[in-house]
């Protein structure tokens, strides 16, 4: 468990090992498993709270009534994101990706708000949680099919780096965690008798929601604002080009994601009595040699003969330079 829930996005989305060979399909894989879990949780989770009456279970329940209407959602984005480019779009539809997280984190902020003022409530007006072990053992599932959802997203993570899928898999992963604190409210609800840590731990998932969409939103305006991708990646990226010997300088690296897809441009340094031909035959190497580490690159290459780097896009110094 403790592997499955150490990963995060929680600065960078970009992963720092780029898939070898990429399936976007498999983002799809992953969608449709969430949906047909969350499914079930949905009906499981509110049979439990009707019957419980308990405010932690009340949040998990809103967290998977929001799982499925962000799953769905999400099915939807993955799906527009695949499309190819076309005469409106010509760097594709992958933003749509960003998009799709950025409404996610708004939908858990508003789930962790409601779940503020319902928690508020019970401090006032406190409510007998009862059929506690029933709430237990239906927490206990939902456990199950979360670990089961996260393992399907993780394996398809790994064939389609997807921001969408990846905003879910950490959703999913804080279930997890979230029904676990539910079975623990329960049983200390069930031997103490007190009726403050029911609505307690109600708050606890609402300031976790109130997190957990701060990470997804920062992440998809990161990519709705062209953030440069992990200086990781980067710097892989310049060691790569500093390895062919026909290349005496490099400049300007820029880089973004969209959707699956990363961009990448730069300038490079050639000998000036090279012929069009062969300074062409350079560059094409080089494009080859990143596209086998990032096979779903789109690189865009300048060349400038040595010591003649002047051009109008270079127009922040210290950035374009």
């Amino acid at each position: 468990l403790s592997v499955l829930l150490s990963d995060s996005f929680m600065h960078d989305h970009t992963p720092h090992i780029y898939p070898k060979k990429i399936n976007p399909r498999f983002a799809l894989l992953a969608s449709f498993s969430a949906i047909a879990t969350v499914t079930v949780l949905v009906i499981i989770k509110t049979y439990a709270y009707s019957i419980s009456g308990s405010a932690a279970m009340l949040g998990t329940l809103t967290d998977s009534v929001i799982d499925a209407t962000i799953s769905i959602m999400i099915l939807f984005a993955v799906r527009y994101s695949l499309k190819p480019a076309d005469a409106d779009h010509r760097d594709g539809h992958g933003k749509i990706e960003g998009i799709s997280a950025l409404m996610q984190g708004a939908l858990m902020a508003g789930a962790g708000i409601f779940l503020c003022f319902e928690a508020s409530e019970r401090f006032i007006h406190p409510v007998t949680v009862e059929h506690h072990k029933t709430a237990i053992i239906v927490a206990g599932v939902a456990i199950i099919l979360s670990l089961i959802v996260v393992m399907v997203q993780r394996y398809s993570l790994r064939r389609a780096p997807s921001l969408a899928i990846e905003a879910d898999h950490v959703h999913y992963k804080t279930d997890i965690v979230l029904n676990g604190g539910v079975i623990m409210a329960l049983l200390i609800d069930y031997y103490d008798g007190s009726k403050l840590f029911d609505p307690i731990f109600a708050l606890f998932i609402a300031g976790y929601f109130l997190w957990t969409a701060f990470q997804i939103i920062r992440s998809s305006v990161d990519m709705l604002m062209d953030k440069e991708i992990s200086t990781k990646i980067r710097k892989h990226i310049e060691d790569i080009i500093s390895q062919n010997s026909d290349v005496h300088g490099m400049h300007d690296l820029r880089t973004r994601q969209s959707g699956m897809r990363i961009h990448i441009s730069f300038d490079v340094e050639l000998n000036p009595d090279l012929s069009l031909k062969d300074a062409h035959e350079i560059v094409r190497r080089l494009d080859r040699a990143i596209l086998e580490h990032y096979p779903n690159a789109e690189i865009i290459i300048h060349m400038d003969p040595i010591g003649d780097t002047d051009d109008s896009r270079h127009s922040v110094k210290g950035i374009h330079h």
